[in-house]
């Protein structure tokens, strides 16, 4: 009679549930807080303060999304999946465990099948669970929408699977119970570091590369990372950021992508599993072949952070060629860290041998190489420029942030274009450390990764007077009227509504004192600005790579207005650093510049309109003045006011 061949045992199943359910209690705990009760607590929040008398349909869309924003983080998950398969396949660090448990009359098929969906359970029925609670609430509670609690534990299942498939992956990686987290840890932001190491790197040797790094489409290689930023759920308001109209999730098609990969990273731990080596219980890595790539791992990536750290200090005090640097430093440390790993490998300290000694040889040349090919650049770096179709939005940046219209892109590709061709005499001016100024060109990409580079520009007076030259062309485009008035009065200073304002004052002895501004006097105070603008008066304020010996004529008083934005009362500097972030709110129909902001004016001798009005409004008299940083720091020094 032919035997019948179980892939599942229920025995060792009910073990696992009974032996660690502390892990899936824990956590169904958790969710139980953070969907039912969370839906609870807000519904009664929401009928005891002053929006209770909103409209039952904008509310209870309110009270799901206030869930779902709290209840769709991943980091939770990710720990959870990490744990339930640290317990359920603990036996594999433990020599005695190990043997035992495959002592037993049972195959590794079985045994994989069954730990593999313990630890699964602890996930699953938790967040199942918690969906049924949530809907009975919402129910409860007259909520109709229960569609995205649906939506959210069709994700967050979605989420767990993937996470605790790489958590067992990684599981038969080692046979160390401490170095399983790390290893986690490393695969979930392995590829983000890398590149940022990279770009690093790059930025140090190469001309022209920032240490700017954003996100791009490969940073999904980042699982835990990329998920946390792009999978996200909240509240859908109006276009006046007044009413809840809905709920947003976006993320759904990155979930079942992750999804697909973690069938297949499912069957890869269950051929892992399979080949696994019962004596390599306690071993750091559990793989023989992957021996190698943990020693050029360490090295090379641990080599090259302590590198890029202790070379930002040398650099800063010790005048040094970067690459020659660079590469003595990854020699050193990456030389360490490679040894170290052997240790930690070999369990001794004893770990120089000829083939270890010839091993280490290559990884010195492959450093050499890599930092050479970088210095020469092999890769292209140097030389890159988008296309025009593949840019969003484009901002240059000399003295301040520019935003480029679409028609006016493919000219500022020509200026980064010169700034490539000019690198030996910008590199000369740097070099001299005098007559350059730092220029960027950031570019936002329509696939959601950002493109910038920086060069230090020629600003000598030969160059500001040539009109062919970088420096005069982008000055001209920097005291463009009305460029110059997004500067100083904010993006959206056609609409925006002044309402207040300050400006700090000082007597004859130093002693500061601050004017507040009414409505009528910010107003009136904008129009003065505005006109100083047009006359070209604050060119020489806010243009320094161009009017370097104006700045210490600067007056040190703050000036500040504070507006209403309508629309987009969004400030230069914070559009573009966060462009994207401002893209992605305008996307989910979230506030974008609708909120009060306020505007950070530098003035002068040459505001006359400006100092005019505040004259007239006696704001500056004889006893209250504007000083510049030299004349008030001699006043304070003679009359011992600290400033």
């Amino acid at each position: 009679m032919k035997s019948k061949t179980s892939s599942f045992n229920m025995t060792i199943f009910r073990k696992n549930l009974t032996h660690y359910w502390p892990i899936w209690v824990v956590y169904l705990c958790y969710l139980i807080m953070v969907v039912p009760v969370s839906i609870g607590l807000i519904y009664a929040n929401v009928e005891n303060n002053y929006i209770g008398n909103m409209p039952f349909e904008h509310k209870q869309y309110y009270v799901v999304g206030s869930m779902l924003s709290d209840a769709g983080s991943v980091i939770p998950v990710f720990v959870a999946a990490a744990v339930a398969a640290l317990a359920v396949f603990s036996y594999l660090y433990n020599p005695r465990n190990a043997n035992m448990i495959h002592s037993l009359p049972v195959d590794r098929r079985e045994l994989y099948i069954t730990n593999y969906v313990s630890g699964f359970v602890f996930l699953f029925v938790p967040e199942l669970i918690a969906f049924i609670a949530g809907v009975l609430v919402c129910l409860a509670n007259q909520i109709n929408c229960i569609q995205y609690v649906f939506y959210w534990f069709i994700d967050i299942a979605g989420v767990s699977f993937f996470a605790y498939s790489l958590a067992v992956f990684v599981a038969m990686l080692t046979g160390n119970i401490f170095a399983m987290p790390f290893y986690y840890l490393a695969v979930n932001y392995l590829w983000i570091g890398g590149t940022k190491m990279i770009q690093n790197i790059s930025s140090l040797i190469c001309y022209g590369v920032s240490d700017t790094w954003s996100y791009n489409p490969s940073s999904i290689l980042s699982p835990l990372d990329y998920l946390f930023h792009n999978l996200s759920m909240g509240i859908e308001y109006d276009k006046d950021y007044v009413q809840a109209v809905g709920v947003t999730i976006s993320g759904g098609k990155i979930v079942a992508a992750y999804a697909v990969a973690a069938v297949v990273i499912t069957v890869l731990a269950y051929v892992l599993y399979k080949r696994h080596k019962v004596e390599t219980a306690g071993d750091v890595v559990s793989i023989s072949i992957l021996k190698p790539v943990f020693r050029w791992l360490s090295g090379i990536c641990g080599g090259g952070l302590i590198a890029l750290a202790v070379s930002a200090l040398l650099l800063e005090y010790i005048k040094m060629n970067e690459f020659i640097c660079l590469f003595i430093l990854m020699l050193v440390f990456g030389s360490i860290c490679f040894l170290a790993a052997e240790m930690v490998l070999q369990k001794s300290f004893r770990v120089l041998c000829k083939k270890r000694i010839m091993e280490w040889v290559g990884f010195a040349a492959a450093v050499l190489i890599l930092l050479g090919c970088f210095r020469i650049d092999v890769f292209g770096i140097e030389r890159r420029i988008p296309d025009a179709s593949e840019i969003e939005a484009a901002f240059v940046n000399m003295d301040y942030p520019i935003y480029i219209s679409k028609e006016q892109i493919p000219e500022i590709l020509k200026l980064q274009q010169q700034c490539v061709d000019s690198k030996d005499e910008y590199l000369s001016v740097y070099k001299k450390e005098k007559n350059y100024y730092y220029t960027t060109f950031r570019y936002y990409m329509k696939d959601g990764s950002m493109f910038e580079r920086r060069y230090p520009v020629s600003v000598t007076d030969t160059a500001l007077k040539d009109k062919k030259t970088v420096a005069y062309k982008l000055a001209a485009l920097e005291a463009d009227q009305d460029n110059l008035m997004k500067q100083v009065l904010g993006d959206g200073y056609k609409e925006n509504d002044y309402y207040s304002g300050y400006l700090t004052v000082y007597n004859g002895r130093g002693e500061s004192d601050v004017y507040t501004f009414s409505r009528d006097e910010s107003n009136i105070l904008k129009e003065a600005i505005e006109q100083d603008v047009k006359e070209g008066n604050f060119d020489a304020y806010q243009l320094p790579a161009v009017y370097k010996d104006e700045q210490e004529s600067i007056y040190t008083n703050s000036l500040s207005l504070s507006y209403y934005g309508k629309g987009n009362g969004y400030q230069t500097w914070d559009y573009y650093y966060n462009y994207m972030d401002y893209r992605n709110m305008r996307n989910n129909n979230v506030m974008v510049g609708d909120a009060s902001g306020s505007c950070y004016i530098q003035v002068g001798p040459k505001c006359v309109n400006t100092i005019r009005v505040l004259k007239k409004m006696g704001v500056i008299n004889d006893t209250w003045h504007l000083y510049n940083y030299n004349e008030l720091e001699e006043i304070q020094k003679n009359t011992g006011v600290a400033e």
